[in-house]
């Protein structure tokens, strides 16, 4: 069975103007995590081949702008922070949020409103600042709903990825892959116990997958158009036993084709009792993961054979693991020449979504309007 790219479409490319690059834009994305951008801060950011800055301003509003100063390009990460504007290095020309020129120190009175800096509309949700690049008007914010139940929502360490982004989403597809990708170090030894039937369809805002066990019981994945998944996992390594088992939100965000990054926002059921013991061993987690090397070397190591992938051994295994195997694909895998089978069923319903809708958008008509999802569908364990 091969669901791939014909030779005139490709389905892995985000870059502007491409049919994937005009479908992402068409949706909200997540280029940072918030934590990292401090008020004052200004950093140059790559999102789908194309560059920007990202600033806070002194109120704690961020906000997406173009990468260089429209005066003689200067980069505008360089510049500086007033209030909620931000000053070019190069002459001190002062933007404000919505992109207007408001200070050129050296030029006539008057020319400044002439003036303007490409802008992007810009939130945060989950811990993540989210732009959107697309033409008109942005979709509804935010993009999708979250568990609402009492617990804990924190954000993980952001790796960068060297492969294309759809890798990583198609593995997020692949429920029966854990159960030998991740049984080395045993993180996910309970799902490996009854491999499921896996089935998938198509839905307002995405797509449902489901996998079946031979108990019956159903474990349903949310994919949420145009690369973000929903789903329960089992704890980090260390973290057993404290809180119930946690909901995770990936968004796989592509950098160029052949770089991507993973922003990962978890929400973990902690009773107010039990706060105090999760936070503790959360603590010894986080220690843990300080002194470790960097999720991204450890996986290039394996994939260079500086060491066995059996042995590893760190506080994000999985992590690790993922993205070996994702990386060790090539930077574009090669989508052409693989053999799906039966278990690949949630990866062949997303190639069919993806084709069709990139095909309407490579022959000028008009593609899917995707919905907000509903708040009451959510994932569920089914193990």
């Amino acid at each position: 069975m091969s669901i791939g790219k014909p030779a005139d479409l490709d389905i892995a490319s985000t870059l502007p103007g491409s049919p994937g690059g005009v479908f992402m834009r068409r949706f909200w994305i997540a280029v940072h995590r918030s934590e990292d951008l401090a008020p004052g801060d200004a950093k140059p950011i790559r999102i789908m081949g194309e560059n920007y800055t990202l600033y806070r301003g002194r109120s704690g509003r961020a906000q997406l702008i173009a990468s260089q100063c429209p005066h003689r390009w200067a980069p505008m990460h360089l510049g500086w922070i007033e209030d909620d504007d931000i000053r070019c290095v190069y002459h001190g020309w002062k933007f404000d949020c919505s992109g207007q020129c408001v200070d050129q120190p050296a030029e006539e009175p008057g020319f400044a409103r002439k003036v303007r800096i490409d802008t992007w509309p810009t939130q945060e949700y989950l811990g993540l600042v989210w732009g959107y690049f697309g033409e008109g008007d942005a979709p509804a914010f935010p993009p999708f709903p979250h568990r609402e139940t009492e617990g804990v929502i924190q954000t993980w360490n952001v790796e960068h990825v060297p492969c294309n982004y759809l890798q990583s989403f198609e593995n997020s597809m692949d429920e029966v892959h854990v159960a030998f990708t991740h049984a080395p170090g045993g993180s996910h030894a309970k799902l490996s116990a009854d491999l499921p039937l896996i089935s998938a369809e198509e839905t307002s805002w995405g797509m449902m997958r489901y996998g079946r066990r031979k108990t019956g019981l159903v474990r349903q994945t949310l994919h949420y158009a145009p690369n973000v998944t929903r789903v329960i996992v089992p704890p980090v390594a260390g973290m057993e036993g404290v809180g119930g088992w946690p909901e995770i939100y990936f968004s796989f965000t592509p950098v160029d084709d052949e770089n991507h990054i993973w922003f990962i926002t978890s929400h973990v059921e902690v009773k107010a009792a039990e706060m105090e013991a999760y936070r503790a061993q959360r603590g010894k987690y986080e220690a843990a993961l300080a002194q470790a090397r960097p999720s991204g070397e450890v996986a290039a190591d394996i994939l260079r054979g500086r060491g066995k992938y059996a042995d590893t051994r760190h506080p994000d295994l999985a992590i690790v693991q993922d993205i070996a195997v994702q990386a060790g694909q090539g930077r574009i895998a090669d989508r052409q020449h693989e053999r799906l089978g039966r278990s690949d069923a949630g990866i062949i319903a997303w190639r069919k979504i993806l084709l069709r809708e990139l095909r309407i958008i490579n022959e000028g008509g008009t593609p899917k309007t995707w919905t907000r999802p509903p708040d009451d569908v959510k994932p569920t364990l089914g193990f």
